[in-house]
């Protein structure tokens, strides 16, 4: 039997170095979404990472066949209130860049002293497959499963593509959703020394680049839009077992998956899913140090640590960063079942 295929749905050339290391002890061929040119862009407007992270694992998994492995981090500054949470890689704007997120960062907590700026990163990874071997597999917490209808078993879409995002959200109220959660980051309760004025600002700019986010009288910021395929909260196609004798509970496709994609032949009636969330606490440093990794690496320095993540060799910072620790649970629950 040839070894299965896993796509890391990133084209981020840093997250799938880091990713395909931690990959390492597994007996799979291990591609990113750079070698499926294909590929549509999926727009991660969830509002949790477990939910952003699905989105691109799911539209990876239906274009390629191949089981799809995908993540998404926050991280979560005591002292901003939860930003940039979701936000992380877009906090600086639609053009933003490690070293204008770190900045922008920094200008945020410049007043805020030692003992005052506590943060976390969260990472949550998410595997769907397909095409599973079995219907009887079964992980063990902190891994997490789930069971999927395939969303595109049938090739038909709404008739009018403008009442398409209509039709899917009928089945979750995303409006009250993305509601409750911009009332909770909008609760500005500390009070150490951050730029209120200017978060309340960043915030603002945030929320409407998101269409659902937005409060009645508010319009979409045209420059922040993004485009790519969007997809409704993937519980709408959850089941609790894969039965062939039950009913998808929709008859349509989500549009947006190319009629040439691969997988549309070989993928199978029903997928599995197993996801996994990890984290660490920390803080943020007073200024960047340290020319290793990534993104905010520079600037959160875990608990118990005198180095920041960027002053880590790679073997040090995944043995107990969020996203090392999110993948070692992943890997733990396939390995189990694969």
């Amino acid at each position: 039997m040839s070894r299965r295929k896993v796509v890391l749905a990133s084209q981020n050339k840093d997250k799938v170095r880091e990713l395909k290391e931690l990959f390492s002890g597994l007996d799979f061929d291990v591609l990113s979404s750079a070698d499926f040119p294909g590929l549509p862009d999926v727009i991660e407007d969830g509002t949790s990472i477990v939910g952003n992270a699905r989105r691109k694992a799911i539209v990876t998994a239906a274009y390629t066949g191949e089981i799809s492995v995908a993540d998404d981090t926050s991280l979560e500054i005591r002292e901003l209130n939860g930003f940039p949470d979701i936000f992380a890689a877009r906090f600086s704007g639609s053009d933003a860049t490690y070293g204008s997120n770190v900045e922008q960062t920094l200008e945020l907590l410049k007043d805020v002293p030692q003992g005052y700026r506590q943060a976390r990163f969260s990472t949550a990874c998410v595997w769907v497959d397909p095409r599973p071997g079995r219907m009887d597999y079964s992980v063990e917490r902190p891994a997490e499963q789930r069971w999927l209808h395939n969303p595109w078993a049938r090739s038909i879409g709404v008739r009018n593509a403008d009442d398409e995002w209509a039709f899917w959200s009928q089945f979750a109220d995303r409006r009250k959703q993305w509601d409750v959660y911009r009332r909770n980051m909008e609760l500005d309760l500390a009070s150490q020394g951050h730029n209120r004025s200017r978060l309340a600002e960043i915030a603002d700019g945030l929320f409407c680049s998101c269409e659902d986010a937005l409060r009645p009288g508010e319009s979409l910021d045209v420059s922040l839009a993004e485009e790519g395929m969007r997809l409704p909260d993937s519980l709408v196609w959850a089941v609790k077992k894969p039965d062939e004798s039950l009913t998808p509970p929709t008859v349509v496709a989500p549009s947006g998956l190319p009629s040439e994609a691969p997988g549309r032949d070989i993928n199978g009636p029903f997928w599995y899913e197993i996801s996994t969330v990890g984290r660490v606490v920390g803080d943020v440093a007073m200024n960047p140090v340290g020319s290793r990794g990534f993104g905010y690496d520079p600037i959160f320095r875990p608990m118990g640590e005198m180095r920041t993540l960027a002053e880590m060799p790679s073997a040090d910072k995944n043995a107990i960063s969020h996203r090392g620790r999110a993948m070692r649970r992943l890997m733990a629950g396939v390995d189990g079942v694969y």
